[in-house]
């Protein structure tokens, strides 16, 4: 893509003119397409901007969501803050974005619907860490809420939905003042399938345990084993 219609194209997603276009770049280069073109993984492709982006957005959202709801405690805002920024939602915004015709990456990642799916969402969070470093929190804030929250994110439907086990587990513990802590970790890496074993601990006592493919779905099955043990509702 040309740089012409990379900056038209990339303008009208983040509704302004990017004034440090490198950042932007590399925002939507992906890690395969930097070894294999610049071998400068590291360096060039989104990973840190991804890394910075992540951080960004986690406070962008905490400070969105402490000023919508000033009267509702932690433990509902952490829920919140967790559902609005899950990996599934960052996926679905940027394929809505039109994120992913700009990621610069090999074939086989874009012939891989989930690989496809999961680098989308890591460009979203790479956009966001380069909009912070090209024009600051505020403009950053404002992007987040107007091009983000406000067009793809049903804030409060999801205040209105069950919280699921591991939301009600915090909230749980915020309310009994008990410390919830999660001790996850790959186990197993066999014909490049990873396990994860997450343990549910509750001042620190283990209280229930799960394996699974990924973290997030063992942290949710241990969630949900003690949720039943503890007989929380």
């Amino acid at each position: 893509m040309g740089e012409v219609s990379f900056k038209k194209k990339l303008k009208n997603i983040i509704g302004f003119k990017p004034w440090n276009l490198s950042l932007y770049e590399q925002a939507f280069t992906h890690q395969s397409r930097a070894k294999q073109v610049l071998k400068k993984a590291l360096t060039n492709s989104n990973e840190r901007l991804e890394f910075l982006g992540d951080a960004v957005l986690d406070i962008v959202i905490a400070d969105y969501l402490f000023k919508k709801y000033p009267f509702k405690d932690e433990g509902f805002l952490t829920e919140m803050r967790s559902k609005m920024v899950n990996r599934e939602i960052l996926s679905k915004i940027s394929a809505q974005m039109g994120l992913t015709e700009l990621i610069n990456m090999n074939t086989h990642i874009t012939r891989n619907k989930a690989a496809a799916r999961n680098a989308g969402g890591n460009a979203l969070e790479a956009l966001v860490g380069a909009i912070y470093l090209d024009v600051g929190y505020k403009k950053t804030y404002r992007f987040v809420v107007t091009k983000l929250i406000e067009q793809f994110i049903d804030v409060d439907g999801l205040m209105q939905e069950r919280i699921n086990s591991k939301g009600t587990l915090f909230e749980w513990a915020q309310r009994h003042k008990k410390q919830l802590e999660f001790d996850s970790q790959m186990i197993d890496e066999t014909n490049r399938r990873k396990q994860f074993l997450s343990k549910v601990c509750i001042d620190g006592e283990e209280i229930a345990q799960a394996i699974q493919p990924t973290k997030k779905k063992a942290e949710q099955l241990a969630s949900d084993k003690a949720c039943e043990i503890l007989k929380i509702e």
